[in-house]
């Protein structure tokens, strides 16, 4: 499989069907997750730290975007062999939980 899981109708619940609130409810609107080791991801949080200065968003959460920018460099670095590294466009390779996905269903699968 390539591209986004969402636009596949075996998978049309998105790749992360749930996405949750610390109180433990399900984010409702549309999302996208980036794992930190994501090889793409460093650079995906710069351009977006730039984009949030350039609307004039908060310069403490600026900064912080840009910390995690450099978080996910350092993560996508690791050679660590005892964890897989990051395959953000690999197939499926784990057993789909029924209930997660109805749960999905229900919520109107809001992932991507």
């Amino acid at each position: 499989m390539a591209g986004l899981w969402r636009r596949d109708r075996k998978t049309s619940e998105g790749k992360y069907p749930i996405v949750l609130r610390r109180d433990g409810t399900p984010l409702e609107s549309r999302y996208f997750v980036i794992a930190l080791k994501d090889p793409a991801a460093a650079e995906a949080f710069r351009a977006y730290a730039k984009r949030a200065e350039e609307l004039g968003m908060d310069p403490r959460y600026v900064a912080d975007m840009r910390w995690l920018a450099d978080e996910a460099a350092r993560e996508a670095a690791k050679t660590d062999t005892t964890v897989k590294p990051a395959d953000p466009d690999a197939p499926p390779h784990r057993k789909d939980d029924p209930a997660i996905l109805a749960w999905a269903r229900s919520i109107d699968c809001p992932g991507s």
